[in-house]
Formats: structure tokens, sequence, C-alpha cells
């Protein structure tokens, strides 16, 4: 049992029961996306404790590849045109964004001394997984990104329920009509046909970006409609949750410590730039506050647009916001990879 525990399957095995097990206990606990931070913690905990984590490289692919099919499915034609809408709104979301992305880049990079390139894939805001896959591609300090996206995120999804309730009545949580098995079935083959054309062509993170465009082609289209089932959604943050905790190699508590300062002024410097952002569109717009605020909370993609739904908010106005900001943020990661490695010494 030890010498197959020490071989690579054996070893890609413990990996992926201990990221099961980080899920399971953040899934019991009622913590935000617990199939993406569980694994991410208990994968970590794994590292200081002195075991190497593996992580299979065709099961990165898959994870990979679903989220970037679960991200497409939510280019619906419905959330097209609902762009069309929001015009005042969607071009604050664009300022704010990129205030929170040159404003929290100064910030780690002047108040702490990170690296241009970590520092930015750090305080990129709302498309999580994305930024965990290209920071886990590209050689930056991995555990650093890890640790101020995952912080945000905890903090977001703690907290904003809360202060909706207190601005607004909530109602229950609309069921949204799923994605038939032979539609999914297509939609998967068309996502490793364009996945592997992209990797021939030299496209950074191919798989993800890949799953994106052939379910955004096929959901924007109308052509297959219905979202994926939730497993999928939970199967995707999983397996890139391992992969990104796996990726934290020279993790230890020291340096777990130096990084709660970092993590704290990057999510006060996110928030007050999306709550100035929020209050703005409620004037110009009359939105109401709290749905303006989950649509520009900083947080990840999937966690904000489920948190959103769960609290009874318009869920096109806010999934029209978030996929807004992760397709400006997702059509820029491949140029800021290139350049993040381009500049790796």
């Amino acid at each position: 049992m030890q010498a197959f525990l020490a071989g690579t399957p054996g070893r890609s095995l413990l990996t992926l029961a201990v990221g099961a097990l980080g899920g399971i206990v953040f899934l019991l606990a009622g913590l935000p996306a617990p199939w993406l931070s569980g694994p991410m913690v208990t994968i970590a905990i794994m590292i200081v404790l002195g075991y190497v984590p593996v992580m299979p490289d065709p099961l990165r692919d898959l994870g990979m590849m679903l989220a970037g099919v679960v991200m497409g499915s939510a280019i619906t034609p419905a959330m097209i045109a609902a762009l069309g809408r929001y015009p005042v709104s969607l071009v604050i979301l664009a300022l704010t964004t990129l205030a929170i992305i040159v404003l929290g880049r100064l910030a780690l990079m002047r108040l702490f001394r990170w690296d241009g390139d970590t520092a930015l894939l750090g305080s990129l805001p709302g498309a999580m997984s994305a930024v965990l896959a290209t920071a886990a591609s590209a050689n930056v300090q991995m555990q650093q990104v890890v640790t101020v996206q995952a912080f945000r995120l905890f903090i977001l999804v703690a907290l904003l329920p809360s202060i909706v309730s207190l601005l607004m009545a909530t109602a229950p949580p609309q069921a949204q009509a799923l994605i038939s098995a032979p539609g999914f079935a297509a939609v998967m083959a068309g996502a490793l046909a364009i996945s592997l054309l992209f990797i021939k062509i030299g496209v950074f993170a191919p798989f993800l970006m890949g799953g994106m465009v052939a379910a955004g082609a096929t959901h924007a289209t109308d052509f297959i409609a219905g979202a994926p089932p939730d497993f999928i959604a939970a199967l995707s943050m999983f397996l890139i949750g391992v992969f990104a905790g796996s990726r934290m190699s020279d993790l230890s508590v020291q340096s777990l410590a130096r990084l709660i300062a970092p993590a704290v002024v990057l999510f006060v410097v996110s928030v007050a730039i999306a709550l100035l952002g929020a209050v703005c569109v409620t004037i110009f717009t009359a939105t109401p506050l709290a749905e303006a605020l989950v649509a520009f909370a900083p947080g990840g993609l999937e966690a904000m647009v489920v948190l959103g739904m769960a609290m009874g908010l318009d869920p096109l106005y806010i999934s029209s916001h978030h996929i807004a900001r992760f397709l400006f943020i997702a059509a820029g990661l491949p140029l800021v990879a290139r350049w993040v490695l381009n500049s790796e010494p």
C-alpha cells in the first residue's frame, strides 16, 4: 500500500481524495464556493505537512474545459439582450473593474513589494477560476494569488447576504432549465475540437477558452439551450481547485501569515471601488442598491451569480454584469499570460 501511494497513480488518487475531503467539509460547513475553495485549502494543508500533491494533466484539462462550458452556457440570447438594456451600468462596471485592477496592483506592489505579474493576477476581480487557471500556468507566485483571491471571495459571500437582507426583501430562487444530455454531449464534443485547435494555434488556456467558445456560440444563438447541472459546475471547480492548490509547492505557515495583510488591503481597495460603482448606478439608473452591490461585487463569477439567485435578486441583471466582466477579463487573460510568460527570465 505504501509503495502504491508513493507512486504517481497513488499520489494522484490521494491528492484527489484530500481535495474531495476539503470540498465535503466546506459544503457541510456552508462555506462559499466549497468545491473550489475546499480543495485548495486541504491541498495547501497537505503541502504544509510535507506531502507533494500530484494532479494528472488530463484531469486538469477536463476541469478547465468544464469550467469554460459552464461559463459559456450563461451567454444566452436573453443575457445578450440584457446587455443593451444596461448601458450606463455596464460602462460604470467597466470603469470600476479597471480601477480595481490598476489600484489593487499598485497597492500590492508599493505596499508589499509584490512583483508586477503576481500583483496583476491577484488584483483581477470576478473571474476566479479563469484567473487561478492562468496563474497556475504562468509560473507566478501561486500561493499569493490564491490567498488574496480566496480571501476576497470568502468575505464577500459571508457578508453580502446579511447586507442585502437589510436593504431589501428577497424571494425564493428561480429554477433554471437544464441542458439535455445530447445537447451537453454536443457542446463537449465541440469544446474538445476547439480546444485542440487552440492548442495547435497557440491560444493560452486552450481548454478553458475552448469550452467557453463552444458553449457560448451554441447558447448565444439558441442552437442549444439550458444550463449544465450543478454537479458539472461543482466538478469543474473541484478539479481547478485541486490543480490550483497543487501549484503551491513552496507554501508554509510563515508564508501564509505574511499574506494576511495584502489580502485585507486588496479586499478593502476592491470592495470600496465596487461600492462606489454600485452607488453611482443606483443614483443614475434607479437600480436597487442590493442588486447593484451583488452585480458589482468583485467575487468569483460562479459564486456571485449563484449567491444572487439564492437571495431572490434579478438573475438577468446580476448574471449579465458578471458575465460581461468575466468576458472583459477573460478576453485579456491570454494577452496578460503571454506578457507574464515573456517577462520570465
